[in-house]
Formats: structure tokens, sequence, C-alpha cells
């Protein structure tokens, strides 16, 4: 029931989002919504969603991605750190910034991360993105158990 809830308020945020993003001059919108669990295995690096491809209609765009994840932390866990990747794999060009952000609960709590990234990209037909988060001093892996990604190209 919760993920059919947040798989719907998830929908109704792009239906909010969208005309105001073509307002702005973006022309092609992507989303994915995941609200089965990825498990982050101890302090390893793991994709937790992933936009599919957005078409790039023009010779030079600008890109922005939004992306947002609950994590339930695995044990010892004191930072957890949000990146945003070109591509499918952890092994993608790093496009956010890396910093840590500090756990406000204990272990196996559930905390919220975001990452937002502009860029320019030029030469390419379509664009994929990813964010992936890994877990800082944890000794216990810990669970995405819902994460969004919206990519907004102009």
């Amino acid at each position: 029931m919760r993920g059919r809830i947040v798989l719907a308020l998830a929908l109704a945020l792009v239906a909010v989002v969208e005309q105001p993003a073509r307002a702005q001059g973006f022309n092609q919108v992507g989303f994915n919504v995941a609200t089965a669990a990825v498990t982050l295995t101890t302090t390893t690096e793991a994709v937790v969603i992933t936009a599919p491809a957005v078409t790039v209609a023009r010779p030079n765009a600008e890109v922005c991605i939004v992306a947002y994840a609950e994590l339930t932390t695995g044990a010892d866990t004191t930072a957890v750190v949000a990146r945003i990747r070109r591509g499918a794999s952890v092994s993608g060009t790093l496009v956010s910034e890396e910093n840590e952000q500090n756990v406000k609960a204990a272990a196996a709590s559930i905390e919220p991360f975001t990452s937002m990234v502009c860029e320019p990209r030029s030469g390419v037909d379509s664009v994929i993105y990813s964010l992936t988060l890994d877990q800082v001093g944890a000794t216990g892996n810990g669970s995405s158990i819902y994460a969004a990604i919206l990519v907004l190209v102009r």
C-alpha cells in the first residue's frame, strides 16, 4: 500500500513539475521511481535508481537532474554519500558533489538523501543518469527502500 501511495505522489509531482519545467524551456523530461529495495553492502557504492534515456534534441543542451532516496542505514553508519553519475553504473562520470551527509539517527533508521545538479551537454543524442549511495563507517548493510530521479533537458 505504501508503495502505491509513494508512486502516486511521485507521478503527481512529475505532473505538477512538467508544465513549469516546459515554461523554463525544458523540452524533454524523464523520470523513474523505485520502490523495490536495493541493498548497500557496508561501504560499497551502489546504484539505487537510474533514469531512462532522455532525448537531447539540440546540439548543445543543459541537463538538470534531481534525485531523492530513502535509506535504512546499516550498523555503525556515520554518514552517507549521495552522487549523481552519468550512465547506469558506479563507474559513470561523477556529475554532482560527493559530500558526506551525517546520519541523524541510530542505525536501521530511515534517512532521506537528495542531490541536484545541472550540467551542459553537447554532441549527444540522449542522456542517462543514476543516483548512487554509499555508507561511511558501516559494518552492516543498508537498504534503499525508495528512490526517485527526475531529468530535465533544455
